[in-house]
């Protein structure tokens, strides 16, 4: 008897799980402009009031792409919301942990829609013969007659590229769950999709098979059988400061760029303004207030080129 009543439990826990579960739906937009970046460490933003949600629904995404090999960091955990922070604080934190990504999830619409359980019963009986009588037992179980509720809710999720600012992956989705779904239901189904498309459009670098595939051979090292070819220099630099009012000096310097099978032979800087510069290590005095795209393009010695950007900010 015991038995029969823990196979009852066991079965009931099961189908409570499989009902409260959610499915969600896509629908994506790529920037073609910046579909060959790869993004190595992702930030997650959830811009809600209720720290509450944002805490569970920026944990379950920094769960999901862990789980998927991939890194990600819960905006609360890298920037508490205890201060006000400066643009250029902001910046420095970005910089220190190495954030080349950030994944906004803003909540857009949730609703709920009813269903009534129509009434229902099924009747069991069963028959015995003792001696000469039979006797015959039944019974008869009654269902539905009550109205159940669906959650759903309908997010946007953008991906932007931290250097240029701009979105590189558009997402809208609407996530619905059964009876008995609750919120963690559908943050779970929403960064489980997420995080899949985004591993099949190979727009993140994996912790393990990508960081293997990266390691580059140098030409002493390449099979004969193998033609050699000649690795992009990495371009890499630092603005100090980042913010600031006009007239801004702000010193540059590409010291750390690279070029893992040969040299660096030319820096050019494009400030944006109007003006340009070479060499290593440059200053520029931004004399108008906006918003600078300042690109830096090096050239190693067999003329490979890479270009990245930073964003200066100039008040007024």
């Amino acid at each position: 008897m015991k038995r029969k009543y823990f196979v009852l439990i066991l079965i009931l826990i099961i189908t409570l799980w499989l009902i409260g579960c959610a499915k969600t739906k896509l629908d994506t937009v790529k920037n073609p402009e910046l579909s060959h970046i790869k993004f190595e460490k992702i930030l997650i933003v959830a811009p809600f009031t209720d720290i509450g949600l944002r805490r569970q629904t920026e944990n379950v995404f920094v769960s999901k792409f862990a789980s998927a090999d991939m890194t990600a960091v819960s905006s609360l955990e890298l920037i508490p919301p205890i201060k006000e922070y400066t643009d250029q604080e902001l910046l420095n934190i970005l910089d220190q942990n190495r954030i080349d990504g950030i994944l906004t999830v803003a909540l857009k619409d949730f609703w709920t829609t009813k269903s009534y359980v129509p009434r229902s019963s099924s009747t069991h009986g069963s028959a015995s013969l003792y001696g000469n009588s039979l006797y015959y037992r039944s019974y008869t179980q009654e269902y539905g007659g009550y109205y159940v509720s669906k959650p759903h809710v309908s997010f946007e999720t953008r991906l932007f590229d931290r250097q240029s600012g701009q979105v590189a992956w558009l997402v809208s989705s609407t996530t619905s769950g059964n009876a008995f779904a609750d919120y963690g239901n559908l943050a779970n189904s929403l960064a489980k999709k997420i995080v899949a498309e985004l591993k099949k459009e190979k727009m993140l670098v994996l912790n393990s098979t990508e960081i293997q595939e990266k390691s580059t051979l140098s030409k002493s090292e390449v099979p004969p059988t193998e033609k050699y070819i000649n690795q992009l220099p990495i371009a890499k630099f630092v603005a100090d400061p980042r913010t600031g009012e006009a007239p801004l000096e702000v010193f540059f310097d590409a010291s750390e760029s690279y070029d893992p099978d040969g040299r660096i032979e030319t820096y050019q800087w494009d400030f944006k303004d109007g003006n340009k510069d070479a060499g290593k290590i440059v200053k520029h005095t931004f004399y108008s207030s906006g918003t600078y795209n300042v690109e830096l393009a090096i050239i190693d010695n067999e003329g490979a080129k890479t270009t990245i950007t930073r964003i200066i900010i100039v008040r007024s």
